[in-house]
């Protein structure tokens, strides 16, 4: 499977919007989704629609062991798009699932997209052993604590980089500061920007903040004053050469990396991994910081009218299905991701007479995510002042 466009500028200002003034937006026009003619009978298949980064690589290892088969339609990460085929193209007419990072549920649960979470339902059997860590977060409920989400991935982004480019340690130990990113003269000219403001801004407020250099409350929800400094800062060190490129999407991740055409980049954690099985194991180390992680978490929502349907119990043995050991072993193993219930992914990795590599490589990765999660965290994919935001972050594409 290829990765889609990774989470891309989220362009929600006119979504929103219409959304507050009317409930619902306008149906749009050509929409990619195929709409059914025809309410869902009592099925064994549970569609879902969402991000790639959530699926397996093969399902077919879910229908052996749940009895489930399941279809998946899958989109980028611009929030914009998502929230306008979840409610514009009606898509809980054809879908019983969705899958987002955490933030969606602070509009579409209200507004009535969402249901709300069924705790003590028979299926979802895992949901009391699984971490409030993980599951009580508000990447997962709205404002007012009501539940929306179960929780299937998260990750504490950084960057990529090459050790020996920039004099750090081989075995990737070491706390590298976000000043080797955006305001280096060993690295200028040799680093690669995500050019979503979701992705970038906050990471470079977080920077600016933590060494004094900038008064900001909220990095992920900052005012229109707190982002034009941080567009500036950025605006200003673009223009003196700090950023070869500007990227948008997981393959670019993939392409700067495995041609080492930079050597540092803020990406996602799949991307070193995809260039490692291209340029050698470890070759490309994911970043932990001195400063903090921008933090994102995916979670699974079921639409409110598949509620209205016979598969309500499948429904709910899929939600289980992404707290599971088999689901957290293969997820990790395949994109270097965490979720909750990882000592259930080393336990089935070890039943299931995986290789001892493969098993250490699931416990670093446990290790690895405990380990960030000692840093502060920021990332609110629906922060309220998105609009003013994006605003200040064109200023600096355009510099």
């Amino acid at each position: 499977m290829t990765e889609s466009t990774g989470r891309n500028d989220v362009s929600r200002r006119e979504l929103l919007k219409g959304a507050a003034a009317t409930g619902i937006v306008a149906v749009a026009a050509g929409s990619a989704i195929a709409r059914a003619t025809s309410a869902h009978a009592a099925s064994t298949t549970v569609k879902g629609y969402g991000v790639t980064t959530s699926q397996l690589k093969d399902w077919s290892i879910m229908e052996k062991s749940i009895g489930l088969k399941m279809e998946f339609t899958g989109t980028n990460a611009d929030i914009g798009v998502f929230m306008r085929d979840v409610i514009s193209n009606d898509l809980g007419e054809t879908h019983d699932i969705f899958i987002f990072d955490g933030g969606t549920e602070d509009i579409l649960g209200p507004q009535g997209y969402y249901a709300e979470v069924i705790e003590d339902h028979p299926e979802l059997n895992l949901w009391a052993r699984t971490s409030d860590n993980w599951k009580r977060t508000d990447l997962l409920q709205d404002d007012s604590g009501k539940q929306y989400g179960v929780p299937v991935i998260g990750n504490a982004d950084s960057f990529g980089y090459f050790p020996e480019s920039i004099g750090a340690n081989p075995n990737g130990l070491d706390e590298i500061g976000w000043h080797m990113m955006l305001d280096s003269d060993e690295t200028k000219g040799r680093v690669s920007l995500d050019r979503s403001w979701l992705l970038s801004s906050p990471e470079v407020a977080n920077y600016l903040k933590y060494h004094g250099r900038a008064d900001i409350k909220d990095v992920a929800n900052m005012t229109g004053e707190e982002a034009r400094i941080v567009a500036d800062f950025a605006a200003d060190r673009k223009r003196a050469g700090q950023f070869r490129s500007l990227h948008a999407a997981f393959e670019e991740q993939v392409q700067l990396l495995s041609n080492h055409e930079i050597d540092l980049i803020n990406c996602w954690e799949p991307a070193t991994k995809e260039a490692n099985n291209i340029l050698g194991p470890n070759t490309v180390m994911y970043a932990f910081t001195v400063e903090g992680y921008y933090k994102w978490g995916h979670g699974a929502y079921m639409h409110t009218k598949a509620l209205e349907r016979d598969n309500v119990d499948n429904i709910y043995r899929m939600l289980n299905y992404y707290m599971t050991g088999e689901y957290r072993a293969y997820q990790a193993d395949q994109r270097g991701y965490a979720g909750p219930n990882m000592d259930l992914g080393i336990k089935y990795a070890e039943e299931n007479g995986w290789s001892q590599e493969k098993i250490d490589n699931l416990k670093w990765t446990e290790k690895k995510v405990n380990k960030k999660f000692e840093k502060p965290f920021f990332g609110k994919p629906a922060a309220p002042n998105a609009a003013v935001m994006e605003e200040e972050w064109q200023r600096f594409l355009n510099a």
